[in-house]
């Protein structure tokens, strides 16, 4: 493989930085309407739009509702200002960014006003566009022209294969560490649709059988991202099993923060129960197994495994001793649950994004783009 290190990066390896960048933005905005418009029920029509605009200044301002919303709308900035580098100078990029992030807050905030469940402010407004802007002013440092960029858009060449399906692939890795955010009831349950559809348990709660379900989850859920990199990994060497880590590392940091700010429980590292470990444990005994497969069979095996997971996730009890707090009950209302929705939303449509990914690449040949 050259050797880019010495001299400028090519223009191909840059559009795929930015290429990642637009698909992320787009995906990430998708969860936030979702989110932000979550239950899509009880609409009413006796408002004009944008009505809220003129409405008085919240009595009650919460620093963590603040905080919450700042941090939701800082990544779509950045995405969008990274995306749109390709094309702009970095300081029109940055600026059609954060009017995007407007433009979006606004119009969300205009249809929660709508919403009896939802509460539309200005304040609202401000901190997403506020957010969205730091997030944009930050992008250029990460953009591939620039040194760090082009360190980390070396790293991704040299760690996956490019195309459209490597592209992909990482997007949806890099989603997938967001879904730790989510304060799931079950280490790693993505994709959990029991409260939404009613489903009834297939077995009893014991803390035995939980604790082989809640294991059975992760393996299955880590073995299955395991396989969805290896896809479309360069080579099955030490530097997938170092991008493997990095996730796997990535998601326990996420899932102790959410622990800590979301469940605001004194012990953020009660997570880390015997099940996760047992789980983590037989995923990486079975993926020295299973990498040995080839690039396409892995896809397909990565596939089957999310199948599982899901069945999984859906048919285990609800633990009794792992309930959820008083702030983030249904029915709560307040602007911090934009976020929680917002992480929710994207554990819960996760599996099926990736499910799809995976349906409609299959078919695709794979040797072309392992070079």
């Amino acid at each position: 493989m050259p050797d880019y290190t010495a001299g400028a990066m090519p223009h191909d390896f840059r559009s795929r930085g930015y290429r990642v960048a637009a698909m992320a933005a787009l995906a990430y905005s998708l969860v936030i309407i979702y989110a932000s418009l979550h239950p899509f029920t009880g609409w009413r029509t006796d408002l004009p739009f944008g009505a809220f605009l003129f409405a008085p200044w919240p009595r009650w301002i919460s620093l963590e509702d603040v905080g919450f919303n700042f941090a939701a709308y800082l990544p779509l900035g950045f995405l969008l200002a990274l995306a749109l580098c390709a094309r702009l100078h970095p300081r029109n990029a940055v600026l059609l960014a954060l009017i995007s992030c407007v433009a979006l807050s606004l119009v969300l905030e205009s249809a929660q006003q709508y919403l009896p469940v939802r509460i539309a402010s200005t304040v609202d407004l401000l901190v997403n566009a506020c957010g969205g802007m730091v997030g944009a002013l930050i992008a250029p440092l990460f953009a591939p022209g620039h040194r760090l960029g082009e360190s980390l858009a070396l790293l991704r060449h040299r760690w996956f294969i490019g195309g459209p399906r490597g592209d992909a692939v990482l997007v949806l890795a890099g989603l997938w560490l967001l879904t730790q955010l989510h304060a799931a009831p079950i280490n790693m349950g993505n994709g959990d649709l029991r409260a939404s559809l009613e489903l009834i348990a297939q077995f009893a709660y014991t803390p035995e059988s939980y604790r082989y379900a809640e294991a059975g989850i992760v393996l299955l859920n880590i073995t299955a991202l395991g396989l969805l990199l290896g896809s479309v990994a360069r080579n099955i060497g030490s530097e997938y099993w170092r991008a493997l880590a990095l996730f796997i590392a990535g998601a326990c940091v996420l899932k102790t923060l959410a622990a800590w700010l979301i469940l605001r429980t004194p012990t953020p590292w009660n997570w880390l129960t015997p099940g996760f470990f047992m789980g983590l444990a037989a995923a990486i005994a079975l993926l020295l197994v299973l990498v040995r497969l080839p690039p396409r069979g892995r896809g397909f095996a990565a596939l089957l495994l999310l199948i599982a997971a899901l069945v999984l996730v859906n048919s285990t009890p609800e633990n009794p001793y792992r309930s959820l707090p008083v702030h983030l009950l249904p029915g709560r209302v307040g602007h911090f649950l934009s976020f929680t929705n917002m992480s929710r939303a994207l554990s819960d449509l996760w599996p099926f994004l990736t499910l799809l990914f995976l349906v409609v690449s299959l078919p695709v040949r794979y040797a072309s783009n392992h070079r």
